[in-house]
Formats: structure tokens, C-alpha cells, sequence
């Protein structure tokens, strides 16, 4: 098994009021491609994300344990004093995935993050996992 990443680096950056009166900092964007060769060099079959993605929703997302870090991680485990956000949507849209993530501003990473974002810094999301790779020609 190997890590496998990918980042996407087209997001967009939107506040909500929650039912308390307090606003949310959130981020949506395509977070996974498929049928397309990625920055890795990489092409994911939409069959086998689909998969994972409706795994994932079930097992992470519905839970509200989809975390997400600052910065790009090298290995598959979340690092909970990291967490800067929370994932709280991906929806299929042809051969993309477009996800919402909540900042988590009660988190030491979610602070940075919603500073860099307020001062006008453009971030992008990255996406891993383990997985095998097969080397088409």
C-alpha cells in the first residue's frame, strides 16, 4: 500500500450565520477528480472513487469525524492537534467531487487557517489515502 495524494488548488471562500447568530468560515471546491491525469501524473477510475467516496460520507462525514489538516501531511493518519477543518459535504458532479469544509476556529490550525483566509491568502485542498497503483502505457 502506498500514499496517494492529490491537491486541487481552486476553492472558494464563503461565511455562514449559524442559528446562534455566530458566522462559520467555510471552503467549497471540486475536492477529487476522476478520468483525468491529476499533477501526480495519476488517473483515478470514477468507479473506484465513487466507491470510496460513499464509504467515506457513511463512515466520516455523516459522523462529523471528516478532519482535515493544515498543510500536506506524508502519512495516512490524522493528526488531531493539526485539524483545521471540517468536511461536511462531497457531492458528485460528473467525473468531480465538490466538497464543503467548515474551519474549525476553536482549533490552534483552524485559527491559522482563518487568519491566512482573512488576510486575503488563497489556499487549496489536498486529498490522500492508501491505495495500490497500477502503471498503464
Amino acid at each position: 500500500m502506498k500514499l496517494i495524494t492529490e491537491v486541487v488548488e481552486d476553492v472558494d471562500i464563503f461565511e455562514l450565520e449559524e442559528e446562534d447568530g455566530k458566522k462559520t468560515l467555510h471552503l467549497e471546491g471540486v475536492f477529487l477528480q476522476s478520468q483525468v491525469k491529476n499533477r501526480n501524473g495519476r488517473v483515478y477510475p470514477k468507479e473506484i472513487l465513487q466507491r470510496e467516496v460513499a464509504r467515506y460520507k457513511k463512515d466520516y462525514i455523516k459522523e462529523n469525524r471528516a478532519f482535515g489538516e493544515l498543510g500536506h501531511p506524508d502519512g495516512p493518519v490524522i493528526n488531531l492537534e493539526r485539524v483545521s477543518h471540517l468536511i461536511t459535504e462531497l457531492t458528485p458532479n460528473g467525473n468531480n467531487w465538490l466538497g464543503k469544509a467548515k474551519i474549525t476556529t476553536h482549533t490552534p490550525y483552524g485559527k491559522i487557517v482563518e487568519g491566512l483566509l482573512k488576510d486575503g491568502a488563497r489556499l487549496g485542498v489536498s486529498s490522500r489515502g492508501m491505495g495500490s497503483l497500477e502503471e498503464h502505457k
